[in-house]
């Protein structure tokens, strides 16, 4: 079978793949999407992210829907449109015990060495983490329920949201669908940050209350204009860069609370213990998601989130080095890109 195969550092070409081996309990997929993601983005440009690397050519992408090929007797029927959840957790550790899967301590993920990505004709995957798409949402869409889940237990790990004044850093598809979270979730204000017109333009259309084009004014002294210099009540950091933390840190007001997304290219922070000790600030990480499928798809099933407005460039398999080129200049207005094996 095709897939895109990545051989080295922005060097990614389609060729030939072994057929999966499809195991009990698992079903074969004909992938119809992927969609390449912000840690896409670092191992194609950089060779690694959060500090995994990659030392043989490998199959990327974890964002991924398609149909059922063979359901290999399973309560997935032949010809169901799924979404995949690329974590699969052992569900015997402490943590699993406790209902903390997706921070499983023998956790198997697709795209992460040594299990090879979704980018190629046919995959086999748990049945288990194969959810059923509902009838009117688009398939080359449905991966976006994945970004979507980890906005959902974002919110989830943050205070809640009802009544506050949000700063949303990054506009991304993941912040993008932070930003419309946040509103749903009845935001009295959400102030979002970026460097790009058109992400800004997307954030308005979401939900945002306000925008800050940070190439053209400081995103603390305008967080603080929002606020009548009071701070933001919750700061979702979705940019990456460590400064974007920095910057959130400033922004809220004490006793505020601070929710990382982002990845960093470094792998690691520097900032102002300080800003954290004097105003006694709350920080919290978000390490994916934790079994948010099931609402994610219904808030699209609903109509509540429009997945268009975060998926803005299809492209063939062919096209497999343009796609990740054009992510990761994000050139065009491309927010999230997909790749149709």
């Amino acid at each position: 079978m095709r897939a895109v195969i990545q051989h080295g550092v922005r060097d990614v070409r389609v060729g030939e793949w072994p057929l999966p081996s499809v195991q009990p309990g698992e079903v074969l997929i004909r992938v119809r999407s992927v969609t390449i993601c912000a840690s896409d983005i670092h191992v194609f440009a950089e060779g690694n992210v959060g500090g995994v690397s990659w030392d043989q050519p490998f199959v990327p992408g974890h964002e991924a829907a398609g149909i059922v090929e063979d359901s290999n007797g399973t309560r997935l029927a032949a010809g169901t449109p799924v979404v995949l959840d690329p974590a699969v957790a052992c569900r015997a550790c402490d943590m699993c015990a406790d209902g903390l899967f997706h921070l499983c301590r023998d956790l198997r993920f697709l795209d992460l060495p040594p299990v090879h990505g979704a980018m190629r004709e046919l995959v086999a995957w748990p049945a288990e983490r194969a959810f059923p798409v509902p009838e009117g949402i688009d398939l080359v869409e449905a991966p976006l329920i994945e970004p979507l889940c980890i906005a959902v237990h974002a919110l989830e790990l943050a205070s809640r949201p009802g009544g506050a004044v949000v700063l949303v850093a990054g506009c991304g598809a993941i912040g993008l669908l932070t930003i419309r979270l946040a509103k749903i979730h009845g935001a009295a204000k959400v102030v979002a940050t970026d460097l790009i017109p058109e992400r800004l333009a997307a954030a308005l259309d979401l939900g945002a209350d306000a925008t800050v084009d940070i190439s053209q004014a400081d995103p603390v002294e305008a967080a603080l204009a929002q606020t009548g210099g009071r701070g933001v009540d919750l700061a979702f950091e979705v940019a990456g860069p460590p400064e974007a933390l920095q910057q959130c840190l400033e922004a809220v007001r004490p006793a505020g609370e601070v929710v990382v997304i982002g990845i960093p290219s470094e792998d690691e922070y520097c900032v102002r213990a300080s800003e954290l000790r004097r105003r006694e600030l709350t920080v919290r990480f978000v390490r994916r998601q934790n079994e948010n499928y099931p609402e994610a798809i219904e808030l699209v099933r609903d109509g509540r989130v429009n997945l268009s407005s975060v998926l803005t460039h299809r492209f063939p398999m062919a096209r497999a080095q343009e796609a990740f080129e054009l992510a990761e200049r994000k050139g065009e207005g491309a927010i999230r890109v997909a790749v149709m094996p």
